[in-house]
């Protein structure tokens, strides 16, 4: 009987010690995973743009800000390239063979844009009226009609804005560069398995500066109440010192 009691005994803290482990497995382990996937996506979210390193040579600075004739451009006084503000020349890279360009421009704006490449061509010329009533970001994309950027190579862009309600000469202008640039190995068939918001964080990591700034302007002309998007889009321009424009809307 001794023998029996012990054998039962033994049983039921085998079966006690199961139980608790199904338990555990059941209600803690579900848990644990759910924070970890959630930790996980907000680091998988989070903007972090690197910054590259432009060439050495044959960059010209450029202007970040409106410069030109400004005695007479006193209602232009904002406009502004959105790239990187820094000390280095006025240059970002893409992986597009047709980038888009973004730009804060004040009210009531006559704007010019060129795209040119190393020897002076047009690779892309156009001109718009912004409302008298409505500042904010625009975007210039270059068609797929005109000729597609070429790897390795740099571009130069202008955007002018007239200021005719002063003087029919009077302008302000900003001016920078662009390369087309490679993707590095492995880095593209992570784009093609990426959505969009996933898309923005491999080309800040990749240092793509055009690239990652049209995909979350598009992001935000589509999604304007996405919490998380507004985030990334703020957090990108107070890392690249355009805090000042981070809350402006995007007119088209």
């Amino acid at each position: 009987m001794r023998e029996v009691n012990m054998k039962f005994n033994l049983l039921r803290g085998i079966l006690v010690t199961f139980y608790s482990l199904t338990l555990t497995t059941l209600f803690v382990n579900p848990v644990l995973g759910e924070n970890k996937e959630s930790v996980s996506n907000s680091k998988q979210s989070k903007i972090n743009f690197s910054l590259p390193i432009p060439p050495s040579r044959g960059i010209p600075l450029g202007r970040h800000t409106g410069g030109g004739s400004r005695g007479f451009c006193q209602n232009q006084q904002n406009l502004m390239a959105l790239v990187p503000l820094n000390n280095q020349p006025v240059w970002g890279k893409t992986i597009s063979t047709h980038p888009e360009f973004l730009f804060y421009l004040p009210q009531g704006s006559v704007i010019e844009f060129v795209l040119q490449d190393e020897q002076d061509n047009y690779i892309h010329y156009t001109n718009l009226q912004v409302s008298s009533d409505s500042e904010g970001i625009v975007s210039i994309p270059i068609p797929k009609t005109a000729k597609p950027l070429e790897p390795n190579k740099n571009y130069q862009w202008t955007l002018s804005v007239s200021c005719k309600n002063n003087n029919s000469d009077a302008f302000l202008y900003v001016k920078g560069s662009i390369e087309k640039a490679d993707l590095q190995a492995g880095i593209k068939p992570q784009l093609e398995q990426a959505d969009e918001l996933e898309k923005a964080v491999i080309y800040a990591r990749e240092g793509i500066w055009y690239d990652l700034i049209a995909t979350l302007a598009q992001l935000r002309r589509d999604n304007p109440n996405d919490k998380q998007i507004n985030i990334m889009w703020t957090e990108l321009l107070e890392q690249v010192n355009l805090t000042e424009i981070s809350s402006q809307p995007i007119l088209n």
